[in-house]
């Protein structure tokens, strides 16, 4: 992880921490939230811009999405929950279809751009490259999101990449971008020593829902059931759970639920059975509503090789359960150990067993680190601090 001295952090946390009341000044904004993926879905970009959008609007600021239209049968204009969303269509052809919809994405910035007055971009990919390369002609200024693996691996600041054009194109129009979130210190390590202005960097997080997933009257008597949720693809470290669990000695009626889907899922159905665990595992697919998971579980584990800041973890905090994760990126930023979870090696079953197993065995250390969790996510991650933190980013940039 990136160091910094005491006063370095001080001035990042001057820029970028935690809003105050007094960021909310009465003024109605009006905010395009700019999605590079189909929208709404699932996955963690989508779910945040979701969720904020809707309390920005609740707030009463003027609050559109702009978003691909990916999926079959999505309407080119529609209302999601109550947010006015624009789709824009193009060939789904490799290259020139990426193409297509960046002349189609400036020319509608650059056609509503007087009923804007900022633009946050949810993902740092195409989109937020074409933006950049549009600074001359549009007058409102841009902010990226910056989440973590999706753009480090594969994606705009790839250091694998950067030889390349089409990668060395859009991290050009990036870096003409007026600010860049940050969800985590870690990506802010990164960012910087990708050589990005740190005076531009805000280190502002994921937001969860407190209220929606606070459960006063959660039992700790049992461990009977362990949750992970997401997608089932190789960064999840899945298969690393699964040997985990195997080693475990637990009881007959203890049951780990991988919800989600994704390639690796037949997978994983088939190692539990070469393991012998798998009627203790549960396969439920993708939940819409997790609420009602997150009660059922006892104990949250996220094994994740890499992760940006999970919003399945804060949800589970939030839960007040007890977590297990891997010692990575952002899962520092949210887990103090020994304090509001265990971490441990990513990649090693043994520690992941050891900690899992530690944790059913001892109620009062999995009361202690599951409120103690929900603590801190309510302090820090709690949308109400997360959208006073945007809308003072929003006002300095529009000054």
């Amino acid at each position: 992880m990136n160091s910094r001295t005491s006063s370095e952090q001080g001035e990042l946390d001057r820029r970028c921490g935690p809003g105050s009341a007094a960021a909310r000044d009465g003024q109605r904004l009006r905010i395009l939230f700019v999605v590079d993926s189909p929208y709404p879905t699932l996955g963690g970009a989508e779910i945040q811009a979701r969720l904020l959008a809707g309390e920005l609007r609740r707030m009463g600021h003027d609050i559109r999405v702009l978003a691909p239209r990916r999926l079959p049968g999505q309407a080119q204009r529609e209302r999601v929950d109550g947010v006015e969303v624009f789709r824009l269509g193009h060939p789904r052809w490799k290259g020139l279809g990426a193409l297509i919809l960046n002349v189609r994405y400036a020319a509608w910035l650059l056609r509503h751009q007087h009923r804007i007055d900022v633009i946050h971009i949810h993902m740092m990919h195409n989109l937020a490259g074409a933006a950049g390369w549009l600074k001359p002609w549009l007058r409102v200024p841009v902010m990226v999101k910056i989440s973590g693996a999706a753009e480090f691996r594969g994606g705009i600041l790839d250091p694998d990449l950067r030889n390349k054009a089409k990668h060395r194109l859009l991290d050009r129009g990036a870096r003409r971008l007026q600010a860049y979130q940050c969800i985590s210190r870690e990506t802010v390590g990164m960012v910087e020593s990708a050589a990005y202005p740190s005076e531009r960097l805000r280190l502002i997080p994921n937001a969860v829902d407190v209220a929606r997933f606070a459960f006063p009257q959660r039992r700790f008597d049992s461990a009977s059931t362990v949750l992970f949720i997401g997608r089932h693809a190789p960064v999840k470290a899945l298969d690393v759970l699964l040997q985990a669990w195997a080693r475990l000695q637990r009881a007959p009626q203890a049951r780990l639920i991988l919800a989600g889907e994704g390639p690796q899922t037949p997978m994983l159905r088939q190692m539990a059975q070469q393991l012998g665990i798998a009627e203790s595992v549960e396969f439920p697919g993708t939940i819409d509503d997790v609420a009602p998971l997150l009660r059922r579980a006892d104990i949250y584990v996220q094994p994740s090789h890499q992760e940006g800041l999970s919003n399945a973890v804060l949800e589970a905090m939030s839960a007040s359960l007890p977590i297990v994760a891997s010692r990575i990126s952002g899962n520092e930023d949210l887990i103090d150990d020994g304090q509001t979870g265990l971490l441990v090696a990513p990649g090693d079953p043994q520690a992941l067993a050891q900690a899992i197993g530690r944790l059913m065995e001892s109620s009062a250390l999995r009361s202690d680190l599951g409120l103690a969790a929900a603590r801190k996510v309510e302090a820090r991650y709690g949308l109400p601090t997360v959208i006073d933190s945007l809308l003072r980013t929003y006002r300095g940039l529009m000054r």
